[in-house]
């Protein structure tokens, strides 16, 4: 599956897209894996969270 079309709305449907494109990947990784996939996302998320202040 290819990273999910995300309109400029994020709306619950872009949601619903990123969680079943997320459990797709997530299904050929170990608990490690997944573990540390989320770790990144979220540090990435962070850091460009705390550069819009």
């Amino acid at each position: 599956m290819k990273f999910p079309n995300i309109s400029n709305r994020f709306d619950a449907e872009d949601i619903r897209k990123l969680r079943e494109y997320n459990s797709l990947r997530h299904s050929k990784m170990s608990h490690k894996e997944i573990l540390d996939d989320i770790r990144q996302g979220a540090e990435s998320f962070m850091m460009e969270f705390t550069n819009c202040r």
